[in-house]
């Protein structure tokens, strides 16, 4: 039953990968496509992150930082729980890039929605 799940939640990730990486056919190749796309994901965090930086006052600027230190431990655990239950499988190798690049996708969105509105206050 659980070869089933992990089988299952593999061709769902395959799917999701597809967005970004619907022409490759190897593990190997979607793993090194996602590390890829998630490269660019966390450029993308990290111009939103400066940039909200650069528009909040001293406090609110430093309450960020506390946000994205945590935020980061969090996605790392989060994935790296995600990869062990594929127990050192190779479907596991595109399983944590795909979640890192989920979250830090959603993130980059979160920190553009929530510090867009705000100019050097």
């Amino acid at each position: 039953m659980r070869t089933l799940l992990l089988l299952t939640t593999f061709f769902l990730l395959a799917g999701t990968a597809a967005a970004q990486c619907d022409d490759k056919k190897t593990t190997l190749d979607i793993s090194q496509c996602l590390i890829a796309e998630l490269k660019k994901a966390d450029t993308e965090l990290n111009r939103n992150y400066q940039q909200a930086l650069k528009k909040l006052k001293t406090a609110d600027a430093e309450r960020l930082r506390k946000a994205q230190r945590a935020w980061i431990v969090y996605r790392d655990a989060h994935c790296d729980a995600e990869f062990e239950l594929w127990d050192g499988g190779t479907g596991g190798h595109v399983a944590l890039p795909q979640c890192k690049l989920t979250l830090t996708k959603a993130r980059a969105a979160e920190i553009e929605e929530t510090y867009s509105r705000y100019e050097n206050q």
